[in-house]
């Protein structure tokens, strides 16, 4: 949809709750307490009561909308404009296009950015190029890969036969140890793919226990020029975008940008899987998104 679209489409709170009916019992009704099939209509049009023992069930009621702090209609447009735009906004920028807070903007695009993140089912295969990188500004008096002030990424980027990028994957790492790589590797990456790396001492350790796992010189990087891309898209992105985040959220940030680009071929459907993904999750109240 485009924004003249979006708008006609979703006009009031009553046509997005009305999307919402839709999304929600669009397999039928059925009580989360007692399993009964049958309902009519509650204390407004868009709750449902249940015939067997009188739950009344609102259609935001058991999902991420659940307690929102704004109306619908803008949650909607908050929605619209983080997936419509290729790279996405601030919550600065967002908050004062819907005149809302930017701290219930950045609420709101938190939970957003919880139900983003991947089952892990869809693990990386074919050619895959694995490197790590370091998230963070400069730190005075911390010569080499310090993680004092910085975060440590495990960045894996499949390389498809005509020479396109396909997916990529962000792993959180505590230390560039083999121990904890080897687990990293094995958790994004399929266990048949030809997995390259350079010659880090760390990944020398754990390529004998990949079945196809080979380390090449990294020659300045001109051996793996797809993946240092993304690493600097994704540096530029977290710059230009949202201008800084802190080291407890970086893993939302990493998890924003892989849905962005792994469904880049999908952007005409992103808001139907957002809305679909939030209504599908339970409620995230902020001491759940710190637990997360």
């Amino acid at each position: 949809m485009d924004i003249i679209t979006f708008s006609r489409k979703f006009c009031d709170n009553d046509s997005c709750y009305q999307y919402l009916v839709e999304n929600k019992w669009k397999g039928g009704y059925q009580c989360r307490y007692c399993g009964c099939k049958e309902s009519h209509k509650g204390r407004t049009w868009y709750y449902r009561r249940c015939k067997c023992c009188g739950y009344d069930e609102s259609v935001t009621a058991n999902t991420v909308f659940h307690g929102i702090k704004m109306p619908i209609l803008k949650a909607f447009h908050l929605i619209f404009r983080l997936t419509a735009k290729t790279k996405g906004m601030s919550t600065v920028e967002l908050g004062n296009e819907v005149d809302v807070q930017q701290k219930t903007t950045w609420l709101f695009k938190r939970k957003m950015q919880s139900v983003m993140k991947e089952d892990g089912k869809d693990k990386l295969k074919g050619n895959v190029d694995v490197d790590e990188m370091l998230i963070g500004g400069y730190s005075p008096g911390n010569k080499g890969r310090s993680l004092e002030t910085k975060s440590a990424v495990l960045i894996s980027v499949e390389k498809l036969e005509d020479g396109q990028t396909g997916n990529v994957n962000f792993t959180l790492l505590e230390n560039f140890e083999a121990p904890t790589m080897k687990y990293a590797v094995k958790d994004s990456i399929d266990p048949q793919a030809h997995i390259r790396s350079d010659k880090h001492p760390s990944y020398e350790s754990i390529k004998k226990e990949f079945e196809h796992f080979e380390t090449v010189p990294s020659a300045k990087g001109s051996n793996f020029e797809e993946l240092h891309e993304q690493i600097m898209l994704f540096k530029n992105w977290l710059r230009g975008i949202h201008h800084k985040c802190s080291k407890k959220h970086l893993h939302a940030y990493l998890d924003e940008y892989k849905y962005r680009f792994n469904k880049r071929n999908m952007r005409q459907w992103l808001f139907n899987d957002m809305v679909g993904r939030l209504m599908q999750h339970e409620p995230r109240p902020y001491p759940v998104l710190k637990a997360i």
